[in-house]
C-alpha cells in the first residue's frame, strides 16, 4: 500500500511541476494553439429569428382576421397566431440564453392585451361603448404592442453579445493537489468565469 501511495505521490508531483514549465513556454507556440472552442450565438440569427416570428403571426392574423366569411381551418389559424403575436420578438432572446427577459417581453405583451381586452369590455358592459372609444382602445394597444415590439428588438443584440462574453470567459482547470496538513493527495478543480 505504501508503495502504491508513492507512485501517486509521484505521479502528482512530476505533474504539479509540469504544469509551471508549460507556462513558460515561448510565446510562439502558445500563439500557434487555437483558441478553445466556444459555441458563439449569432447576433444575426438572433434578430431574424425575432423578426420573422414578430411578422408572421401578424402577416397570418390580419387577413384572416378581417375576412367577413370564415372559411374551414381559417379561425384556427387566425387563434394560432393570435395566440403567437406576444410571443415573436421574444424568441431573440430564448435563443440569446436570456429566457428571463424573453418571458418578461411575452407578459408585457399579454398584459397589456388582457388590460385592454377587459377594459374595453367593461366599456362596453356599462353602455359607454363609442366607434371614438373603441378605436381609442384599438390603436393604444397597437401602440403598446408596437413599442415592446421595438424595445425588444433593439436589446437583442446587447443580449447575444452578453452571452458571448460569458460564455468565453467561463474555463475550467485541474490540477494535483497535496495537502500539507493532513498528506492526503487529491485533484483541485478550478472554476474561472
Amino acid at each position: 500500500m505504501r508503495r502504491m501511495g508513492a507512485l501517486l505521490a509521484t505521479g502528482l508531483i512530476a505533474g504539479s511541476l509540469s504544469l509551471p514549465l508549460r507556462a513558460q513556454e515561448s510565446r510562439e507556440n502558445r500563439e500557434k494553439v487555437p483558441p478553445p472552442a466556444v459555441k458563439l450565438k449569432s447576433e444575426k440569427k438572433a434578430m431574424t429569428l425575432s423578426i420573422v416570428a414578430t411578422l408572421v403571426p401578424w402577416a397570418v392574423f390580419v387577413p384572416l382576421g378581417l375576412r367577413e366569411s370564415h372559411e374551414p381551418g381559417g379561425e384556427a389559424a387566425s387563434l394560432i397566431a393570435a395566440l403567437a403575436i406576444p410571443v415573436g420578438p421574444s424568441l431573440g432572446y430564448f435563443y440569446a440564453g436570456s429566457p428571463g427577459r424573453g418571458l418578461l417581453g411575452i407578459g408585457m405583451r399579454i398584459g397589456v392585451i388582457v388590460g385592454l381586452v377587459a377594459l374595453g369590455t367593461s366599456l362596453h358592459d356599462a353602455g359607454h361603448d363609442s366607434p371614438t372609444m373603441t378605436s381609442t382602445l384599438f390603436f393604444s394597444g397597437v401602440i403598446a404592442v408596437a413599442g415592446s415590439y421595438v424595445i425588444d428588438i433593439a436589446g437583442i443584440r446587447k443580449a447575444v453579445r452578453r452571452h458571448n462574453l460569458k460564455a468565453q470567459r467561463l474555463q475550467l482547470a485541474f490540477a494535483p493537489l497535496v495537502s500539507p496538513r493532513t498528506r492526503a493527495f487529491g485533484l483541485q478543480a478550478r472554476l474561472s468565469f
